[in-house]
């Protein structure tokens, strides 16, 4: 067996961190070009809000091992990132490796593979972001490793990053843009309250764009008899 534990993380300070409280996902995914977040088959037992340094382990299917250690290990406001290879067969985790998590103050789990437990997670006031339920159990054999990038999906999640997830999913934010992406989305989340009041008191938008590109793409509007 072959395991590999990194113990030091660089987190960002929660004062950086904080400046995520109250952006939308899909704010902040369109200020990361609007393809940033991970797979949209990572969905809440429970509780969906949740924000905070991400504590990757990267594990083989169907193995737990290195996530109890993650689980001692990381500190408060964490978040458990495992890659479990998407294999949604054999559960990982479930009610007691949360309300472990949750008394220890981690601020949630992304699980690439399978909980189980279901109805228990469900009404925890703990966020738990998996792929699938499935009764069986892990194993505790094989390697795996902590603290590395991990993948899931098309998106390489670095220890440290920013995790933050809400109704709509989530998304990683690297450590070095964190602070100008925050302000961009800020930016784009004002953007969409202008709008809404537009519609509120005009009912109505401003779709010049609209117009102006459908002429550009030599579009032909009918208008009938």
């Amino acid at each position: 067996m072959r395991f590999t534990i990194n113990r030091h993380i660089d987190r960002l300070p929660a004062g950086i961190i904080n400046l995520y409280s109250g952006l939308a996902v899909a704010d902040i995914c369109d200020a990361l070009g609007r393809n940033a977040a991970l797979p949209s088959a990572l969905k809440p037992l429970g509780r969906s809000h949740m924000r905070g340094s991400a504590y990757t382990v990267n594990l083989p299917a169907s193995e737990n091992l290195l996530l109890y250690y993650a689980v001692d290990n990381a500190q408060p406001g964490d978040v458990i990132v495992a890659s479990c290879g998407a294999y949604e067969e054999r559960a990982v985790c479930g009610e007691i490796m949360a309300n472990l998590a949750m008394k220890r103050g981690l601020a949630g789990f992304v699980i690439d593979g399978a909980v189980r437990d279901a109805r228990a997670l469900r009404e925890l006031p703990f966020p738990v972001y998996a792929r699938a339920v499935s009764p069986n159990g892990p194993y505790k054999d094989a390697c795996g490793e902590v603290n590395v990038p991990v993948s899931i999906g098309n998106v390489v999640i670095n220890p440290g990053d920013i995790i933050v997830a809400d109704d709509d999913g989530i998304v990683a934010i690297r450590g070095e843009e964190a602070e100008t992406l925050a302000a961009q989305a800020q930016k784009i989340t004002q953007e969409g309250l202008e709008k809404l009041r537009r519609i509120e008191e005009q009912g109505t938008l401003d779709f010049t764009w609209l117009y102006e590109k459908l002429k550009k793409s030599c579009c032909t509007i009918n208008n009938g008899c």
